[in-house]
C-alpha cells in the first residue's frame, strides 16, 4: 500500500463526503483511513445554487474528515456536462519514429481544442485507444514506433460557470484542488474491475440529484450521460403524493419503498409516527419515477447505440440502487442483466465505506493518487491554492 495520503470529495445533492485514504494502484486496493460526512445545502442536481450554504457543507464533511490542505480530487456531475467520441491524427516526426509521452501529450491537446460554446470547458479526453500505421487495437503507443497516429478518445465538457461555481465553495474551505472528475468515472473506478470493462458494460450512478452513466467496450470508455433524475426526485413525488413533509417521505422511502408496486399488497399499510399510509400507492409513485429515470438512461445508451453491445449487463451503484426491486426493475426496463456495486477491495478501518452510496467518493480517492503520480513525475497539473478560479480552471484542465 502506498504511503502518501490521497483526498477526495464527492459534491453532492444530498450529502458531501470528504475521504482520506492511501491507493495500492497495482492492486486496485485503497485503505481508508478517515472519512466525514455532512448533509449537502446549497446544490440543486449536481450544481452550486449557494455558494455558502455549498461551502458550509463542504467545510463540515472536511472538517470531520480532518483534512485540512490537499490536494483533493473533486467529483463533478450535473446536467450541464456533455460528452462525444472524437478521433485526432497526428504524424510523428521524430527521427527513429517512436512515439513518446511527450507526443501522447500533443494528441491529448488537439483534442482539446475542439469547438465548444464560450461557456464550455472540457473535463475529461480519455483515450479509447489508438491506431498507428493503420494498425488497430493499440492501447498504450509509447515506445512502439509510426509515422501516422490515430488516437480515439472520449471527450467530456461541463459548462465553465458551473465548474467555476464549485471550486469556489471548495477553495472557500481553504482546500486546494488537483483535479475535478466526472462522478460516474470515479464510481466506475471503485466499483468496476478491468474484466467488467473488457467484457462491456454500463454503470448506472443513482445518486441525490443525478442518475450518472458510463459505458464501457473493449476496455474503453465509450459513453457518459447525467439525467437530471435522482433519489431526491423519487422523495420528492412520494411528499407530493403522500402530502409529508421532504425528512418524513424519505424516511418511508428507504423504510417501506419499492420500486415494484406490483409486488406491494393493494392494501398494505405502512406506519410512520402515529399515521398509517398505503404502502402500494407510494410504491407505484416510486415505480413511475424509477421507470423514467431507467428509460431516460435506456435512450441515451441507444443514442449512444452501445445497448445492444454490453454483454456485461449493467451495474447500479449510488444510493438511489439501494431501493427495493430496483435492480428487477432495471433488467425489465433496460433489457439486460443488471446487480448492485459497492466500492471493491476497500479495507475501511471501520469507516463504514463498502456501500453503494460511497462509490463516488472512493473512486475519488484513484484518481488523487493518480494525479499524485503525475505531479512526481513532472507532468502533471500542479496542485495550487488559486488566486484566480479561471486561471485554476485553465491551468488543471491544460494539464489534464
Amino acid at each position: 500500500m502506498a504511503d502518501s495520503l490521497v483526498y477526495g470529495i464527492d459534491v453532492g445533492t444530498t450529502k458531501i463526503v470528504a475521504i482520506a485514504g492511501r491507493v495500492d494502484e497495482r492492486r486496485e486496493r485503497a485503505e481508508i483511513v478517515s472519512m466525514g460526512e455532512a448533509p449537502s445545502h446549497g446544490l440543486r442536481r449536481g450544481v452550486v445554487v449557494d455558494r455558502e450554504l455549498a461551502a458550509e457543507s463542504i467545510a463540515e464533511a472536511l472538517e470531520a474528515c480532518d483534512i485540512r490542505g490537499g490536494p483533493v480530487s473533486v467529483g463533478i456531475a450535473g446536467s450541464h456536462i456533455s460528452s462525444f467520441n472524437t478521433e485526432v491524427t497526428l504524424l510523428n516526426r521524430a527521427r527513429d519514429l517512436t512515439v513518446t509521452d511527450r507526443f501522447v501529450k500533443k494528441l491529448d491537446e488537439e483534442a482539446r481544442q475542439i469547438h465548444l460554446d464560450e461557456d464550455e470547458w472540457v473535463i475529461h479526453v480519455v483515450p479509447r485507444g489508438y491506431v498507428l500505421d493503420g494498425a488497430e487495437g493499440v492501447r498504450q503507443p509509447v515506445g512502439l514506433a509510426a509515422r501516422k497516429v490515430m488516437m480515439r478518445a472520449h471527450v467530456v465538457s461541463g459548462a465553465l460557470s458551473s465548474i467555476q461555481n464549485l471550486l469556489f465553495a471548495v477553495e472557500d474551505c481553504g482546500v486546494k484542488v488537483s483535479r475535478v472528475v466526472l462522478e460516474p468515472l470515479a464510481s466506475a473506478e471503485a466499483c468496476l474491475s478491468e474484466s467488467d470493462r473488457a467484457s462491456g458494460v454500463a454503470l448506472l450512478d443513482i445518486g441525490g440529484g443525478t442518475t450518472d452513466i458510463a459505458a464501457f467496450m473493449n476496455g474503453a470508455l465509450t459513453h457518459t450521460s447525467v439525467i437530471p433524475i435522482g433519489g431526491q426526485s423519487f422523495t420528492s413525488d412520494v411528499a407530493y403524493g403522500l402530502k409529508l413533509r421532504f425528512d418524513s417521505a424519505e424516511e418511508l422511502k428507504i423504510r417501506y419503498g419499492s420500486a415494484l408496486s406490483g409486488e406491494v399488497d393493494s392494501v398494505a399499510a405502512v406506519k410512520l409516527g402515529d399515521r398509517f399510509y398505503n404502502a402500494h400507492f407510494m410504491s407505484e409513485i416510486l415505480e413511475y419515477r424509477a421507470r423514467e429515470a431507467l428509460e431516460y438512461a435506456r435512450e441515451s445508451l441507444d443514442h449512444a447505440r452501445v445497448r445492444d453491445a454490453l454483454p456485461g449487463g449493467v451495474v447500479l451503484t449510488g444510493g438511489g440502487s439501494l431501493l427495493s426491486g430496483m435492480t428487477d426493475l432495471a433488467e425489465e426496463v433496460l433489457g439486460m442483466q443488471a446487480r448492485t456495486a459497492s466500492p471493491r477491495h476497500v479495507r475501511d478501518n471501520g469507516k463504514p465505506v463498502q456501500k453503494p452510496q460511497y462509490s463516488t467518493a472512493v473512486g475519488l480517492l484513484y484518481f488523487s493518487a493518480r494525479q499524485n503520480n503525475l505531479r512526481s513525475k513532472g507532468k502533471g497539473a500542479k496542485a495550487t491554492s488559486f488566486g484566480s478560479i479561471v486561471s485554476a480552471v485553465k491551468s488543471w484542465f491544460r494539464g489534464g
